[in-house]
């Protein structure tokens, strides 16, 4: 590391100071992190009534159980009168003009004026609406009145019982879409949920044609008097969106409140859950979302799995959701048993739930423990309050990666100090002209080049230092072998530490924070480190420590000699015509299989990089203990592969070996840009990424000791017995 920092003080310097630039948001967003720990549990109504029904306990009792262990917020979905009419204990009902003629002696059911709109209705999909309760009447009309502008309806009221029929609009909507419209929170439950200590939060469904700025409004005003924190879209749309009024109105309102907004995660946790125009209307809004975990089915249903007894591994997804993938409110539902076929969109009320409250107990119990071990506290969240950081620390952070690029050449090919400075002032030129011209481009650009250049530069320079350690003491002793080989994978590690800060500062903004904003650059980034360490390796070890570059350095001169790429096209011919000899076709087909192995690695950890992929439960079990014992688990990559294949490629080509290294070599990359990786789960709180990547050094470090001891002693034992056969 001092010779190559001695040939190249400049470029280094300004590496380090694009390393420290990139320090500076990343404090920023650290400082914001720390300060807003808290998480909020969403208790689903819908879920609790569908599994009280099966329990002993009614739903006010298990609202105060719930409210006992610490949740005190429930979600309350607006209701519409179809939806109403499924319900035994609300008396409003409604049908179509089509579904009533259908029903049997239908015209003795109603009284004769009704009976007669249903008659001469001439769209079978007009609607009507009954009413049984006369509590309930203003509720629903005004409602209707309030959310459908200009609505078209006949009233006829008889011992108590209000009937509304509904024609087609005069906006030519169908009378029947009057029934889909949700009209609010149904007031009994609202009720019910205050008298138990609930604050309500309502959300409604936005339906298409029935989702412009009246009905927006209308939702705003329940919203209000509720006097929830949090606003969550649910439907088909953004609310308000058939108007451009609407959509105005919705975000003045998020405006003027700074009400946070539910970001919903996807069930693969690939991303959240989408409308057009939801980023907009975020960013219009200063960004101030938090992200919401909602509690899939198949995590509802993880109740005695992985060998646990009850609900261990259902809190474990909570615990991940919070601590490390930023969800800091939880749509909270209840426990399926096990045998629920969760594969198939059944109704809430077909499932099969546990009814012991031990388990939700336990559950929220261990939960508030694990949180409140990070800091986490439960309570009503807040936007993470976050500026975006200046476009100065973001040029000179480019510097460096362009400084760090040029080092990388010069490690490679050797390179004249006035190409150096050429190549630096090209790259500084273009730092500024990106950065002031396209600055969104500029920082996906600027994140990739840190978070390829970095673990490419630590690859190549663990060529070049084995290379040169490996001339200047030919048989080091094993003690002294194994502190250069920790000290190597220390200093390799350092820098793609210093990539992952570049990678992860340009990217240290809300909207990537939100997962708004996906990076799409991450597999790419993964495989181009790998494919520098190979050509690395080939051009060391295979090219200039071979003996191969004396050798056409003796035929075509040295550099700057007059007609030296002349005589290397005629060298090259005179390759071409020779015959290959048996000994370099057994290299070829080494270095061929070599070759295959890295790329079958390669595909492994790209197919490992992600969130997407199944794990098995045996895996998550383990996982789940790390995470126990150590707060952040260490990627299974870095501590399994990346450190001790390090080492093992330190040490094997000190001890003179030629094809071995280079499959520990592609081991040994997928550490180092598995550093840059980790950083790049920008969702992930800063701190918990470095705490699991010290982790994965640490015991990297301890398992590549283990294996590297071992592999010593299998090499000893190897040499032994080959002796002993030529002796014979």
């Amino acid at each position: 590391m001092k010779h190559d920092v001695k040939r190249n003080r400049i470029l280094a310097l300004l590496v380090l100071l694009g390393v420290l630039a990139s320090l500076v948001p990343l404090a920023a967003r650290a400082r914001a992190e720390e300060t807003d720990k808290t998480y909020d549990l969403l208790l689903s109504y819908n879920s609790l009534h569908a599994m009280a029904a099966q329990s002993e306990l009614s739903d006010g009792e298990w609202m105060d159980l719930f409210r006992g262990w610490g949740v005190n917020k429930i979600i309350l979905g607006e209701t519409a009168i179809k939806k109403m009419s499924g319900n035994a204990a609300i008396p409003i009902f409604g049908g179509t003009v089509a579904e009533i003629r259908n029903s049997h002696a239908w015209q003795l059911r109603y009284p004769a004026p009704v009976a007669q709109w249903v008659e001469d209705a001439e769209d079978l999909q007009d609607a009507l609406a009954i009413v049984e309760d006369v509590r309930y009447v203003d509720w629903v009309v005004n409602a209707i009145e309030q959310r459908l502008a200009d609505a078209d309806y006949r009233r006829y009221d008889e011992d108590g019982v209000t009937y509304l029929f509904f024609p087609r609009q005069s906006d030519g909507l169908p009378g029947a879409l009057v029934l889909d419209m949700p009209i609010g929170v149904w007031p009994e439950t609202a009720q019910l949920a205050a008298e138990h200590g609930l604050q309500v939060i309502p959300r409604t469904e936005a339906r298409e044609k029935l989702n412009d700025e009246h009905f927006a409004a209308a939702f705003l005003d329940v919203l209000s008097e509720s006097g929830s924190p949090y606003f969550l879209n649910m439907g088909e749309a953004i609310l308000g969106d058939d108007s451009e009024a609407g959509k105005a109105l919705l975000r003045d309102y998020l405006r003027e409140t700074g009400l946070s907004v539910g970001v919903f995660e996807e069930n693969d946790q690939s991303g959240n859950l989408d409308w057009d125009g939801f980023e907009y209307l975020l960013e219009q809004t200063g960004y101030h979302g938090v992200r919401l975990f909602n509690e899939w089915p198949y995590i509802q249903y993880r109740y005695a799995y992985c060998g646990y007894e009850g609900p261990e591994e259902i809190t474990n997804s909570l615990f991940r959701a919070v601590a490390e993938r930023n969800c800091r409110i939880v749509y909270l539902t209840m426990i399926l048993e096990p045998d629920n076929d969760v594969s198939t969109d059944a109704d809430e009320n077909a499932w099969t739930y546990i009814t012991n409250p031990a388990d939700y107990e336990k559950m929220l119990g261990d939960l508030e423990a694990r949180l409140g071990a990070l800091g986490y506290t439960n309570g009503t969240v807040r936007a993470m309050d976050m500026k975006t950081p200046s476009l100065l620390w973001r040029v000179l952070e480019g510097i460096g990666v362009v400084a760090a690029a040029v080092l990388l050449l010069d490690l490679f090919c050797a390179l004249s100090l006035r190409v150096r400075a050429l190549l630096l002032g090209l790259g500084v030129l273009g730092v500024l002209a990106l950065a002031f011209v396209k600055p969104a481009t500029y920082q996906v650009v600027l994140s990739m080049g840190g978070g390829i250049v970095m673990p490419a530069l630590a690859a190549v320079w663990l060529c070049r230092y084995a290379a040169r350690r490996r001339r200047e003491e030919p048989e080091p002793r094993l003690g002294s072998l194994l502190l250069q080989t920790v000290g190597a994978l220390l200093c390799a590690a350092l820098v793609s530490l210093g990539g992952a800060a570049m990678a992860s500062s340009a990217l240290s903004q809300m909207s990537y924070l939100l997962e708004l904003d996906l990076y799409r650059g991450v597999k790419l980034m993964q495989l181009i480190p790998i494919g520098v360490f190979c050509l690395a390796y080939l051009l060391v070890y295979a090219y200039e420590e071979s003996g191969a570059k004396a050798a056409v350095l003796a035929r075509i001169g040295a550099r700057g000699e007059k007609g030296r790429a002349a005589k290397l096209y005629a060298y090259g011919a005179e390759l071409m015509d020779r015959p290959m000899k048996l000994g370099w076709m057994v290299a070829l087909v080494l270095l061929a299989v070599a070759g295959l192995f890295v790329l079958v690695v390669g595909v492994y950890y790209i197919r490992r990089t992600g969130n997407t992929m199944s794990v098995s439960a045996r895996e998550l079990a383990l996982r789940n203990l790390l995470e126990n014992l150590l707060i952040a688990r260490p990627r299974t990559k870095e501590l399994l592969i990346g450190w001790p294949c390090t080492m093992l490629f330190v040490w094997s080509l000190r001890r003179h070996m030629n094809v071995l290294p280079l499959l520990f070599g592609g081991g040994m990359s997928i550490g180092l840009v598995s550093v840059v990786n980790t950083f790049l789960h920008i969702r992930t709180p800063l701190l918990l990424s470095l705490l699991r990547t010290g982790w994965g050094v640490l015991f990297g470090v301890a398992l590549g000791v283990v294996v590297t001891l071992a592999a010593e002693l299998l090499l000893r034992l190897l040499r032994r017995w080959g002796a002993a056969l030529r002796t014979q």
